[in-house]
């Protein structure tokens, strides 16, 4: 198993009008991504499965954010979907 890990730096962010920093670790064996991202009031983690390079599916988790050290607990949001490049 091989996986990839690191910052993923955006310009905007989709729950905030700023630049953002996410956590994120891909296992190229099973072409998954999952990307967390720490906002102020929640934090967002995505799970994205690559199928190929144009086509993905995508599920998303918001939880409330805790307190520092504490687990993601109360979830607020959840979406998923099929994305395809055009």
């Amino acid at each position: 198993m091989s996986i990839l890990q690191g910052k993923y730096l955006r310009d905007r962010a989709y729950e905030e009008e700023r630049p953002i920093i996410a956590d994120f670790h891909f296992d190229t064996s099973k072409h998954e991504l999952l990307m967390t991202t720490n906002y102020t009031r929640v934090v967002a983690v995505d799970f994205i499965t690559m199928i190929n390079p144009s086509f993905r599916i995508r599920r998303i988790l918001s939880y409330r954010r805790p307190p520092e050290g504490q687990p993601l607990k109360e979830v607020v949001l959840v979406g998923f979907g099929v994305e395809q490049k055009s």
